[in-house]
C-alpha cells in the first residue's frame, strides 16, 4: 500500500513538474506580450498615463484660468496626484443601503476594462501594438457602447434620484454624440480602404488625412469632448445642478476607478485621433514610430484640455443643437465629399 501511494505521489510530482515547464516554456514565448500587456503600453503605462494627464489639466486649468495649480507636494506638483489617490484608497467605501449591491461593484471594473482593452487595439507601431485585427476600429467603437450603458446602470445601481437624472443625461448625451464620433471615421476609413487602425496609420506616409478630412477631425474632437463629459460639456455632471451626476454615490475606490477610467478614455480617444488623422507613428523623422505616437497623443490630449478650460458649460439644449445641427451635417458632408473625390479625381489623394 505504501509502495502504491508513493508511486501516485510520483506520478502527482512528474505531472506537476511537465505542467510547470510547459508554462514556463509558454512565459518565455509570450514574454514580451507580457510585458506589452502589463508593463508598456499596458497597464501600468495607461495608469502612469492618466495620472499625468490629471497633472497637466490641473496646471493647463490653473495657468488659462488665472489660479492655482497643484505646487506643494513634490516639485512642481507631480506627486499631488499620489497623494490624492493615496487619500482615495484610504477612505471608506459606503455602499448606500438602496443601492444594488453587486451591479454597484460590478460597474466600475466594467468601465475601466472596456477602456482599457480599446487602448490594447491603438496601433502605436508594428513592434508595439498590443492587439491587432482587421476591423479594430469597429472593435473600439464596439467597446466605447459600452460606457453609456455603465452610466445609465451606474445611476440607477445607486438607488437615489440624483445620480439616475445623471445616468440619463450621460446616456442621452454618449448615445447622440457617439453617432457624429462613429461618422467622423468614416472619410479616414474611406481613404485607407480599410478598418484597420494599423493599415489607416500606415497609410498615411505621404500625406496625414487632416488635409483632406479637416471637417471629420474637428467633429471628432468636440465628439470625444462630449464623450468623456468634459467642460463645456460636462452637462451629466452639472454638479450646481444634481450634486456630481451618476457618480454621486460612488465613494473610495470605487470613485477612483471611473476617475481614471475617464482619463483613460481621453487618452484612448487621442490614440485614435492620431491613427485616424494624425499619421500614426510618421512624422518625426528622429524618433522612433512608437514615440512619434506617443508625442502626437499627449498633444491632442493637450490640445482638448486647453478647450475644456477655455468654455463655459452649455445648456441641454445647446448641447443637442450642437450634435444634430452642426456637427453630424459637417460629417456628412466631409464623407460626400471624399466620396466624390475617390469616385472622379482619385489622383489627388496621394495617400497610398
Amino acid at each position: 500500500m505504501i509502495v502504491h501511494q508513493l508511486d501516485f505521489l510520483e506520478d502527482i510530482g512528474s505531472i506537476l513538474q511537465s505542467v510547470l515547464s510547459t508554462i514556463f516554456e509558454l512565459v518565455e514565448q509570450n514574454s514580451f506580450l507580457l510585458f506589452k500587456v502589463l508593463v508598456f503600453p499596458g497597464l501600468l503605462f495607461i495608469i502612469f498615463s492618466a495620472i499625468t494627464l490629471v497633472w497637466l489639466e490641473r496646471k493647463i486649468w490653473g495657468r488659462i484660468q488665472d489660479r492655482r495649480g497643484p505646487t506643494y507636494i513634490g516639485k512642481f506638483g507631480t506627486l499631488q496626484l499620489i497623494a490624492d489617490a493615496i487619500k482615495l484608497l484610504s477612505k471608506e467605501t459606503i455602499v448606500p443601503s438602496k443601492a444594488y449591491r453587486l451591479m454597484y461593484r460590478f460597474l466600475p471594473i466594467l468601465n475601466f476594462a472596456a477602456v482599457a482593452i480599446g487602448i490594447a487595439l491603438i496601433p502605436f507601431s508594428e513592434e508595439w501594438a498590443i492587439g491587432r485585427s482587421n476591423v479594430s476600429l469597429i472593435l473600439v467603437y464596439a467597446l466605447l457602447t459600452v460606457i453609456p450603458v455603465v452610466g445609465l446602470l451606474a445611476g440607477w445601481a445607486s438607488g437615489s434620484k440624483y445620480p439616475l437624472v445623471g445616468g440619463f443625461r450621460f446616456a442621452s448625451q454618449q448615445f447622440g454624440f457617439g453617432v457624429p464620433l462613429l461618422l467622423s471615421a468614416v472619410a479616414p476609413a474611406l481613404l485607407a480602404g480599410s478598418i484597420d487602425l494599423m493599415i489607416i496609420s500606415q497609410r498615411q506616409s505621404v500625406i496625414w488625412f487632416i488635409v483632406f478630412t479637416p471637417l471629420s477631425f474637428i467633429t471628432f474632437i468636440v465628439a470625444s469632448v462630449a464623450e468623456i463629459s468634459k467642460v463645456p460639456l460636462d452637462i451629466p455632471d452639472a454638479d450646481a445642478e444634481i450634486v456630481w451626476g451618476w457618480r454621486t454615490e460612488y465613494s473610495g475606490v470605487y470613485f477612483l476607478i471611473y476617475y481614471f477610467a475617464q482619463y483613460l478614455e481621453l487618452f484612448l480617444f487621442a490614440g485614435m485621433a492620431t491613427a485616424l488623422f494624425l499619421g500614426g507613428g510618421s512624422g518625426i523623422p528622429f524618433l522612433p514610430p512608437v514615440l512619434t505616437y506617443l508625442v502626437k497623443m499627449f498633444v491632442v490630449s493637450i490640445m482638448i484640455t486647453v478647450i475644456t478650460s477655455s468654455l463655459h458649460r452649455v445648456r441641454m439644449d445647446q448641447l443637442l443643437r450642437i450634435c444634430w445641427r452642426i456637427l453630424l451635417p459637417l460629417t456628412l458632408l466631409n464623407i460626400a465629399g471624399i466620396m466624390l473625390v475617390l469616385a472622379y479625381f482619385p489622383q489627388l489623394l496621394p495617400v497610398s
